[in-house]
């Protein structure tokens, strides 16, 4: 569900609660880079089980992170 505002929101899926909730949004593909990297800093890896995801406000998925 697609719940931000502007043009890119960050979303974060538990996959063990299997819920996915908003954690940021931004107005820039590079700010919200930024703040995912800002966030999550040296637990985003290719090992994590919950992922977090940047997505268009079409809903489409532009970059995804696994975060540990």
């Amino acid at each position: 569900m697609i719940t931000h505002k502007k043009q890119y929101g960050i979303y974060h899926w538990d996959t063990f609660d299997n819920e996915t909730f908003q954690v940021g949004e931004a107005d820039t593909m590079d700010e919200a880079e930024k703040l995912v990297k800002n966030r999550y800093g040296n637990r985003l890896g290719g090992c994590g089980a919950d992922r977090v995801d940047i997505v268009n406000r079409d809903g489409e998925i532009i970059v995804q992170y696994k975060v540990g």
